[in-house]
């Protein structure tokens, strides 16, 4: 396969571009005061790997706020520089502009809690140059409101956090880009031992002291319990107020009140203590019952706190199956790639659930495979259905995941699942590397100068590639022991491509395997000083073809924009047809551990 015949007017795919979008507080009754902040972030994109973006965030932000009114949303602008490589990247694949949305994940801090904050700012269609070098993506959005209280009283920080990029390239006539640089999902993280204060606020207010109730259940669910048995469950009560809490009273009441009975040691809390109600339900006949358990204190804005109690009798132990989820869509999926997804299975009755059949029906439940280690489920226990799908034809597949049980009530549950088969065009690029290293043998201790060029078709959505690779005949001295003495030798070295070079460029991680004949044309070694020709020929090269598996540099980012380095470990297998001397060169050249380094960079 020859893939010499390459439009080399376009080199490089950068890193695809990233917007900043960054987050603020505010205040009701003072005059906002402009605030601004530079920080760094690093994103994993597909293809090329993690990158760093940097963005300028401004805000007006107040900076006094008082407890129990709101503070104004108010507007957030970011501009983000994205650099050559990025500009470069967005080009080859055809985008002339990119937009999307940028969300922020940020946090207030006060005296005595964070406050998580979420902002969405949006990215306009933002036109991205023809000529080289940084361009700005700017964003703006509102960020939400925030209601302090007297727990907030102080001085309260505005900490800027991660953000999650959604991003879309177009081309010229508002398609989107080739995969996977045409839409991207990712969270970037701030990089450590940066300032991210962006304001500070103080709170004001008066501070009252007062209990408050705190409950960590709202509901309790029985699920089934046999007529003539009990089940218990335990709310437990806190006073997360700044004065002693007084319980009141604890009942319970409603239509079957009756199937539900009470203790607790609850009378009186002091601040952040707890107690517990236990509730017990004793159901004595069948069906199902709900009762209301009210738990009555001396927190003056919440005097009464309901928990919902519900629970079923049965006359007999009984399995009760669920599934989750109720539906599967495993989206759209290109041409022969695959995706997945799991389905539970679970039992929350009383009763062992046996599982009768799980199978997939329907017009394309041909498309979908299910394995699952689904036999008996015990009560409150469950199991895992695994669905997989491989798009092999464009097109939607429906179909259903029938579960069949003994469960009296629900003896079949029908899940829906779909998929979406679609072809990716466009996705294929062309570039010629130039490379530039060495080898490493070890049997003699010699090294090989390497130049040459690696001639690329890359397909971006499945991240593979296919290569001639052509490398420049070269010439090395080396040196063995023989007997007593040192024999010093030098050898032309010439390469033949036995196979076309072949691997995957996924996230910035880069491995290869090539396929390579080496040939020794001329050996000649030194005796008292002068060059002795001993071998070689146009015969003489190794036996099998030398495998020599390549991958990028651990902790760095391999891009078809800006090259990068890649090494390796091979064998150099035996050489043959060098005349008398064959045995001799070996002892040169070949043998295990041998290594390479080489600097790839895009042609210009």
């Amino acid at each position: 396969m020859k893939l010499r015949n390459l439009n080399t007017s376009v080199r490089k795919l950068g890193p695809a571009v990233a917007a900043a979008a960054l987050l603020a507080g505010g205040a009701s009754n003072a005059a906002a005061e402009p605030v601004s902040i530079e920080l760094a972030f690093e994103c994993p994109f597909p293809l090329i790997g993690t990158q760093p973006i940097r963005a300028q965030i401004s805000a007006d932000i107040p900076t006094v706020a008082n407890v129990g009114e709101p503070t104004p949303q108010f507007e957030v602008t970011a501009i983000t520089v994205v650099n050559d490589d990025a500009r470069t990247g967005l080009k080859l694949v055809g985008s002339e502009t990119v937009e999307g949305i940028a969300t922020s994940f940020n946090t207030v801090v006060t005296a005595n809690r964070s406050l998580e904050q979420i902002v969405e700012l949006t990215i306009p269609p933002t036109f991205i140059p023809n000529v080289s070098g940084e361009f700005n993506v700017p964003a703006s959005g509102l960020a939400p409101e925030v209601l302090f209280t007297e727990d907030d009283i102080g001085e309260a920080e505005i900490r800027v956090g991660g953000l999650t990029l959604d991003l879309t390239a177009r081309t010229p006539n508002g398609d989107i880009a080739p995969a996977p640089i045409g839409e991207i999902l990712t969270d970037c993280v701030q990089l450590p031992d940066q300032d991210n204060l962006l304001q500070t606020i103080l709170v004001s207010g008066e501070v009252s002291e007062a209990p408050r109730i705190g409950i960590n259940r709202e509901d309790l669910a029985f699920g089934n319990v046999q007529a003539g048995l009990t089940a218990e469950q335990t709310v437990t009560v806190s006073n997360t107020g700044n004065a002693a809490l007084g319980i009141n009273n604890v009942t319970i009441s409603g239509t079957d009140a009756d199937a539900f009975l009470q203790t607790n040691n609850c009378a009186s809390l002091a601040p952040s203590e707890s107690c517990d109600v236990n509730v017990t339900f004793a159901p004595s006949t069948e069906g199902t019952r709900n009762a209301t358990l009210t738990i009555e204190s001396t927190d003056a804005d919440n005097p009464a706190v309901d928990v919902a109690l519900t629970g079923r009798g049965v006359l007999a132990p009984t399995p009760e199956i669920g599934v989750n989820p109720d539906a599967v869509d495993l989206g759209r999926i290109q041409l022969g790639q695959s995706a997945s997804a799991e389905v539970t299975i679970s039992n929350s009755g009383n009763e062992v659930l046996l599982i009768d059949s799980i199978a997939l029906e329907g017009a394309g439940a041909a498309d979908f495979v299910q394995t699952n280690n689904c036999t008996t489920i015990a009560a409150n226990a469950s199991c895992t259905v695994e669905l997989s799908y491989t798009a092999n034809a464009v097109g939607v597949s429906n179909a259903n995941l029938v579960i069949r049980s003994d469960d009296p009530e629900t003896p079949e549950v029908s899940v829906p699942v779909s998929a979406e088969a679609f072809e990716q065009t466009g996705s294929e690029l062309e570039l010629l590397l130039g490379l530039e290293g060495s080898t490493f043998i070890k049997s003699s201790g010699g090294t090989l100068p390497l130049n040459g060029s690696i001639a690329t078709l890359l397909d971006l959505a499945a991240g593979t590639f296919e290569a001639d690779l052509e490398l420049d005949p070269t010439y090395g001295n080396f040196s063995i022991k023989l007997l007593f003495s040192r024999l010093n030798a030098s050898a032309n070295v010439e390469f033949e491509q036995a196979a076309v070079t072949t691997g995957t460029l996924i996230n910035g991680k880069l491995t290869a395997n090539s396929q390579l004949y080496v040939k020794v044309p001329k050996v000649a070694i030194k005796v008292f000083g002068l060059p002795l020709r001993v071998g070689g020929g146009a015969e003489c090269m190794t036996r099998e073809p030398v495998s020599i598996d390549l991958a990028s540099v651990e902790g760095s980012n391999f891009s078809p924009a800006t090259g990068g380095t890649v090494n390796g470990v091979y064998d150099l297998p035996p050489l043959e047809n060098c005349g008398l001397l064959t045995g001799l060169l070996n002892q040169f050249l070949t043998g295990s551990g041998n290594t390479i380094e080489l600097e790839l960079t895009p042609e210009q």
